[in-house]
Formats: structure tokens, C-alpha cells, sequence
């Protein structure tokens, strides 16, 4: 490809799902012993290398990685556009596991994000994943420090616009970083006193109580994605009538 635009629209274009981990931010039970997951998806570093030997050949790119000021690893990406090298840098820190390799692989897809690709994943909304206390063929297994359990949950599947035009492929990898739980937040009042929220806060307002009416008061899988799908202010209405309808019930 010689066009700079087209070559832009390439690397920014869905990645194969096979491509995309998906990996467990928060995981615990519900009150009823039913296991839930919230996951969001991630790149696979080898989607990349093969997005840039697409777009620009294997000659036509090239990575470079040093150490950054406070600890950990930046890459530097750089393409050839003619005879000149374009290079965008990101960094990441070291891993727990595997601690230089964690570093390269993570600096390396952040500055990928820099040229655009798999910058599309972080328009996804956080899915809460279908889960299982049996374990199933192809699902993805996690163990819950709080009640030292496995479960198990399987990967979401990708909106349509997420995907490459025409593909069938299903998701098939998975990952997973165990976190703690954090203690369940207070449900805020949206207007009250006339407080005006940003859209980032509203949306972290919107899943935390999206995972409690889930842990605490039993919504299911799919009413959670529902109102993680909904207009933030329509979510947060509809997710607070829930929770007030189960206070009434569990009152009664």
C-alpha cells in the first residue's frame, strides 16, 4: 500500500477474534453462591506483528525498546513512509510473571494503540461473561481468592462492528488477572443538588452498580450486559428501580 490513508484505514481495521483475549477484572459470588465475572478484551501481541507485515511489509516496520525513566519498558514503533521512519512510542510496566517479557509485550501493543491498531477494543463496553460452578469444554477457568473456589465463564462474543468484515471466527483465547474486590460503592444519585457528572464518571457509576445489583441482589447475566448496553442515564434509572424493587421484596 503507497496511499497514507489506506494504509492508516489498515491498521486500524478489527482484528481476527482469535486475537482478542479476553481477560477477568473483577470475579466474586453472589449471595445466592452464583459465580460472575466482568471481563474486557485485550490484544494479542502477535496481532501486531502481523497487522504491520500486512500494512507495510516485513521490511517496512521495525520496533525498538529501552528502559523507561521510572522502571519498566517503552517501544517505539516505527513505520516507512517513503524514505522516511515515523516512530510513535508507550511504555508499560514490568509483570509480576515473566517480568521483561510482560514489559515488551505490553509496551509494544501500547504503541501499536499509537498508530491505531486494536484501539477499537477500548470502544467496547465491559460484558459481565456467562459462568458455570461445572467445568465446560472451551470455557475459561478462574479462581476467586474471597472463596478460594473455581468457576468457570466463557468469552463474550463480539459485537458485529468489532469484527472483520465476513469473518466467522469465534473467540477462542482467554486471560485472566486476579484482583481484589473492591468493598461495594455506595450507589450515587445522579442530579441530586444539581451535581453534574462527566460521562467517564457516569459510566463507572453505571457498571459498579451494575455488579451489585448483580452480587447483592441476584440480576441476571443479560439484564447486566442490558444496562451496560442502555443510555448511561436510562441505565442508571432502570438499574436503581431494580434494586429498589428487590429492597421492597427482601423487606416484605
Amino acid at each position: 500500500m503507497a496511499d497514507y490513508e489506506e494504509q492508516m484505514l489498515a491498521l486500524q481495521k478489527p482484528l481476527q477474534p482469535d486475537r482478542v483475549v479476553w481477560r477477568v477484572q473483577q470475579s466474586g459470588f453472589s449471595k445466592q453462591g452464583k459465580p460472575w465475572a466482568m471481563v474486557l478484551a485485550y490484544m494479542d501481541n502477535r496481532a501486531v506483528q502481523e497487522r504491520f507485515d500486512e500494512v507495510f511489509g516485513i521490511a517496512g516496520w521495525k520496533n525498538e525498546f529501552k528502559t523507561a525513566p521510572d522502571g519498566g519498558t517503552l517501544c517505539g514503533i516505527s513505520v516507512k513512509f517513503g524514505d522516511e521512519w515515523v516512530t510513535k512510542w508507550d511504555g508499560a510496566e514490568n509483570t509480576q510473571v515473566e517480568a521483561v517479557k510482560g514489559g515488551l509485550s505490553g509496551s509494544m501493543k501500547r504503541a501499536a494503540v499509537q498508530w491505531g491498531v486494536g484501539r477499537y477494543l477500548y470502544d467496547l463496553p465491559t460484558s459481565f461473561a456467562q459462568t458455570s460452578l461445572e467445568k465446560t469444554d472451551g470455557w475459561n477457568k478462574v479462581f476467586d481468592k474471597n472463596s478460594k473456589k473455581n468457576f468457570w465463564w466463557k468469552n463474550p462474543q463480539l459485537p458485529s462492528w468489532a469484527l472483520p468484515q465476513n469473518s466467522k471466527v469465534q473467540n477462542t483465547k482467554a486471560d485472566f488477572t486476579e484482583e481484589e474486590i473492591p468493598n461495594p460503592p455506595k450507589l450515587y444519585v445522579v442530579g441530586k443538588d444539581k451535581k453534574e457528572f462527566d460521562e467517564k464518571k457516569l459510566q463507572a457509576v453505571v457498571n459498579k452498580m451494575a455488579i451489585i445489583a448483580g452480587k447483592d441482589y441476584g440480576a441476571s447475566v443479560d439484564e447486566q450486559n442490558d444496562w451496560l448496553k442502555m443510555p448511561l442515564d436510562e441505565a442508571y434509572n432502570d438499574i436503581e428501580k431494580f434494586v429498589d424493587i428487590k429492597k421492597e421484596e427482601q423487606n416484605d
